[in-house]
């Protein structure tokens, strides 16, 4: 016998798919949904696999406090534009001033999970992550991190799913161990 739980979360941000031959080469943005499932042979002593506030407060929220209105890209792009891209972050941060005729602070929080970090050129959010983030590195990326958090002698995560599109038709990776 073995009990399956999954959770979600939806995140907006953006992304690049480093030397992609189609669109995805250009910085472009989705709803995405970050899903995992985590199984057991057996229940703890409150009758769950993992109380579903562990799961969204462990590995999904700090997915959140990653992606949420950023763009993400890998490592190897953060290394291309860092530095061009401060100039664009500051115009796009200092377009408050002329909107609100005051200063708004600008919160850049250090932010890391697993093996992605935000950066902040300029005060523009940017993901970065040691691959090119396609959904299917990201389902593996997240499948890990939620390992780390979540995985011991009873608990084991069965999947983790990363939705780029929901509508009209789901476009959908899956990692998960076989």
């Amino acid at each position: 016998m073995v009990y399956r739980i999954h959770r979600s979360i939806d995140i907006s941000f953006a992304h690049h798919v480093r030397g992609h031959r189609g669109a995805c080469v250009n910085i472009h943005g989705h709803t995405w949904k970050f899903e995992v499932g985590l199984e057991a042979d057996t229940l703890d002593a409150e009758g769950f696999v993992v109380d579903f506030a562990v799961l969204k407060q462990r590995v999904l929220e700090p997915c959140h406090r990653l992606l949420d209105h950023s763009l993400a890209v890998g490592a190897d792009t953060f290394r291309d534009i860092a530095e061009p891209l401060a100039p664009v972050g500051e115009r796009l941060i200092a377009s408050r001033l002329a909107v609100h005729d005051e200063p708004i602070p600008h919160e850049t929080p250090a932010i890391r999970v697993g093996a992605a970090e935000v950066h902040y050129p300029g005060g523009m959010k940017v993901a970065v992550f040691p691959f090119s983030p396609t959904s299917e590195r990201l389902a593996e990326w997240l499948f890990h991190f939620a390992e780390r958090e979540l995985a011991d002698d009873r608990v084991r995560v069965a999947f983790a799913r990363v939705y780029e599109t929901l509508h009209p038709v789901e476009s959908v990776a899956e990692f998960t161990r076989t």
